[in-house]
């Protein structure tokens, strides 16, 4: 009889991204370059700590965790949203890790 043993890890895969520069005619996706075993949940946040949330149309957190900022006219912008510092978490039964700073502007 052969058992495998799986041991639970979690880890960024790629985590050097500290700026996005992005124009507010082509917006921008930011991934949360986590993994683990067993799967991660992935979440975005400000850097004040305060978890982030969907604005339809505006900002929206994928699935994957990738974070979206769509594409807006100049009149538009919101500098909570469109140039601030955010952090994104992953989190699985063996613990959670915070990604490095983000800022997107």
């Amino acid at each position: 009889v052969f058992s495998e043993e799986l041991h639970a890890s979690l880890y960024f895969v790629n985590a050097s991204l500290q700026e996005v520069v992005f124009a507010s005619t082509t917006g921008t996706l930011v991934p949360c370059p986590a993994a683990g075993i067993p799967p991660v949940t992935l979440r975005w946040y400000l850097a004040t700590g305060e978890e982030i949330y969907d604005v339809p149309g505006i900002r929206h957190v994928h699935p994957n965790g990738t974070l979206q900022i769509f594409p807006f006219p100049p009149s538009s912008f919101n500098n909570l949203i469109h140039d601030n510092t955010y952090y994104c978490t992953a989190e699985n039964p063996s613990g959670k890790i915070r990604s490095q700073d983000v800022h997107i502007k």
